[in-house]
Formats: structure tokens, C-alpha cells, sequence
């Protein structure tokens, strides 16, 4: 049997960025009952690259932040999931665009999955390695 999705996830999501629920909708053709909140949070940071490119909505870019903070502020797995599935997916040309409109709790997990050098820090400072140490990961 498969285990329980966090449907909270997706449904912040998909309520607090209206302009995202035809591409969860694509998402839902897709994987059908095998969608969970790692895709839609991968899907979120690919849309919110896309934004910063097109020179996208200030709007919708805020709405999409402000989504994400409530995700790790509010949900058993949602500083886990930003970290993971959104900060850690997104472009390196995109994190700086997106800084200014973090959360406090996000902009804290930017800094430690991008460490000071603004490449994800794949194994973090509990594994061992210096915070801010390259491991050529992530370099998108």
C-alpha cells in the first residue's frame, strides 16, 4: 500500500498562487494518484525561475515566497520540503532575483542549503563539511 501524501502541501499551494493551478493540473494528468509534494514544489521552483526570467508579476512572484514560508512555517515537513524541493531546485540565476521576498524561516533555509557561496550545500554542516564549501553539485 502506498503511503499517506501531505495533501496540505498541495493545497496551500494551489490556493495561495492561483496562477500555478493549471500547471498542478498538468502535474495531476501526469502522475495521477503518484503526484506528491516533492514534484509539485519541484514544479513551483521550475515556475518561479520562469518568472524571474520573463520579468513575471512582482505579484505573483511575492504570492509564490510568502507559499513557500507558510509551507516551513506551518507544515510537519515544510522546512524539509522548501530546503529539499523548492530553494534546492532552483537555478543559481534565480536565487538572488528571489532573495528580497523570502520569509524569514526560507531565507534561513536558503542560507544553509546554498551555504555563503551560493551553490546548494548538498551534504550541509552536519555531515562534516564546512558550510560554504564547494562539492560541484547544483551548479545550474
Amino acid at each position: 500500500m502506498r503511503p499517506p501524501i501531505d495533501d496540505s502541501v498541495i493545497a496551500i499551494i494551489c490556493a495561495e498562487i492561483p496562477e500555478f493551478n493549471d500547471y498542478y493540473l498538468d502535474l495531476l494528468d501526469i502522475y495521477d494518484e503518484d503526484l506528491t509534494p516533492e514534484i509539485v514544489l519541484m514544479e513551483l521552483a521550475d515556475f518561479v525561475a520562469n518568472l524571474v526570467v520573463s520579468g513575471g508579476r512582482e505579484e505573483t512572484l511575492e504570492r509564490c515566497c510568502a507559499a513557500v514560508e507558510h509551507l516551513a512555517a506551518g507544515t510537519a515537513r515544510g522546512p524539509e520540503l522548501v530546503a529539499a524541493c523548492f530553494l534546492n531546485e532552483l537555478p543559481h540565476g534565480s536565487r538572488a532575483a528571489i532573495q528580497p521576498y523570502l520569509g524569514r524561516l526560507t531565507d534561513r533555509l536558503a542560507e544553509s542549503v546554498y551555504g555563503g557561496d551560493g551553490l546548494p550545500d548538498l551534504e550541509g554542516p552536519a555531515r562534516g563539511r564546512p558550510r560554504g564549501g564547494t562539492s560541484g553539485h547544483g551548479t545550474s
